[in-house]
């Protein structure tokens, strides 16, 4: 269903309003522990050890980073995510990332990795898919990293060690989809792993739920279809196969179907667990509303599943030889008025209204700060 106009200029508004977010307010959350990919990634991913990565990887080259911190972080957009506006909102400071030597975990830690399946390594191999990066980092590789890492979190706190820390899981999925579709297969045949993915998600907030979570906010899946290089990948010269945002319906069937069953597990969750505040976030729908009303966004109409960091012009300045961080690859001018970033992320500005309206809505339910004092 297409979100009200007016909800959507309200949206708008309040987010404009707000800036950039000055946290400082008093919360009951004292600390960030975050799982996902590339979506939430602050750097797991370019401090991974060689021989898997025996050169520097695009996302430590600008301009990766050029918006807010002038620099690249590892981070996979131009700037700041969801989960730092979160942070900065929550008056915390941004979550380091699990590889970081010598980071201080007091105040949160993010096990995110860009590239990072729901399902594990081995599996996908073994289903003869194409796994890039071919690392062990799925939710599963996350968890058990959390697990390692607990004693030191809880370290004198006693067993109510993560009463006050906000959860954040996910997104995941999308990876999953990328891995199969590039490896030769259809939509339909990735389809049949949807009920899959969404039982690793379910398993894993139901296994930090056991280890005393009380807050968790699980994100779905964005649309699929709407992204450069699944749009790319699969054009098609019939206009029947696209909506009227130019997303490819048949891509964007992934997300619908991983999102519905999500949603249904987590209604399953919370009756089973009352006492945890299970928090259920949205991408999908945000990036819809971007591309139904880009201008009450801030956005530019002509341009919204072009990238901006890439290369090969329109209709969607995607090259997968020519990625953004290689030489040669530049951003747009201005990427405060653009939706894609480098092709699979957005831009830090479509990042602060997508985690506005989780952390007051309407793109969570309940929204965080709501459940927050």
């Amino acid at each position: 269903m297409r979100p009200p106009h007016a909800a959507l200029l309200l949206l708008f508004i309040l987010a404009c309003l707000r800036g950039a977010y000055s946290g400082g307010g008093r919360s009951r959350f004292t600390s960030i522990i975050s799982f996902g990919d590339s979506y939430a990634d602050t750097g797991n991913l370019v401090k991974w050890a060689d021989p898997v990565f025996p050169g520097p990887l695009p996302l430590e080259n600008l301009p990766y980073g050029q918006t807010f911190f002038g620099y690249p972080t590892g981070r996979a957009t131009d700037g700041r995510l969801v989960l730092d506006f979160i942070a900065e909102a929550l008056g915390l400071p941004f979550v380091p990332p699990y590889l970081a030597k010598g980071s201080n975990f007091s105040a949160g830690v993010n096990f995110a990795v860009a590239g990072a399946p729901a399902l594990n390594l081995t599996y996908l191999q073994g289903q003869n898919f194409t796994v890039n990066p071919p690392i062990n980092s799925s939710l599963h590789d996350q968890l058990e990293w959390f697990q390692k890492l607990k004693p030191s979190l809880c370290k004198g706190q006693g067993t109510d060690c993560f009463g006050s820390s906000l959860f954040v899981m996910g997104e995941f999925g999308s990876n999953d989809y990328r891995n199969i579709l590039m490896s030769n297969k259809t939509v339909e045949q990735a389809l049949v792993y949807v009920p899959q993915i969404v039982d690793s998600i379910s398993r894993g907030v139901e296994r930090l739920i056991q280890q005393g979570a009380k807050y968790i906010v699980v994100a779905d899946v964005f649309p699929t279809g709407c992204i450069p290089p699944i749009l790319t990948m699969l054009a098609s010269p019939n206009k029947m196969e696209y909506d009227r945002h130019g997303c490819l319906k048949s891509g964007n069937r992934l997300g619908r179907s991983q999102n519905t069953l999500l949603r249904h597990r987590i209604k399953v969750l919370r009756r089973k667990y009352p006492h945890t505040t299970i928090i259920a976030a949205e991408y999908y729908r945000p990036i819809l509303a971007f591309l139904d009303m880009p201008g009450h966004f801030g956005l530019n109409s002509s341009t919204t599943l072009l990238t901006c960091c890439g290369a090969g012009g329109p209709p969607y300045n995607y090259d997968f030889n020519a990625g953004c961080g290689l030489p040669g690859v530049k951003a747009c001018a201005d990427p405060s008025h653009a939706l894609q970033w480098d092709g699979f992320h957005l831009t830090e500005s479509a990042y602060r209204v997508i985690a506005d309206g989780w952390l007051h809505g309407p793109y969570a339910d309940p929204s965080i700060m709501h459940v927050r004092s």
